[in-house]
This record gives C-alpha cells, structure tokens and sequence, in this order.
C-alpha cells in the first residue's frame, strides 16, 4: 500500500467513529428531551383538568 492508501484508510476510520458518536450524542438528546417532555406532561396532566369527550354520534338517534 502506498502512504495516502493508508492515509485515506486511517481518515476514513477515524471519519466513521466521530459520526457514530456524533449519533450517540444524538440519540442521547432526544432520549433526555423525550424523558423531560414525559416528565412535564404527566406532571401538567395530574393538574389539569379532565377533558369532556365529544359526543360519537353513536347512540340516541338524532332529529335530522
């Protein structure tokens, strides 16, 4: 093999393991901001008041 063929091999590996971790950091984000928006939501929801449900239209039949 010549230096840039060992060059390139070299740059290329180092290339996939900074993407790979650039994911993991990624991946690492989302996780954090889902377990926050959960966390926030569920700690809102307990508060909140419940929601009325719309009728279906299913049922008593209505005057047309």
């Amino acid at each position: 093999m010549f230096h840039h063929e060992i060059m390139q091999s070299v740059m290329e590996e180092r290339a996939r393991e900074r993407r790979a971790e650039a994911r993991a950091v990624r991946a690492g984000r989302v996780a954090r901001r889902a377990r926050e928006y959960w966390a926030e939501r569920a700690e809102r929801g307990s508060a909140a008041r419940p929601m009325r449900r719309r009728p279906s239209g299913h049922g008593a039949p209505q005057a047309r």
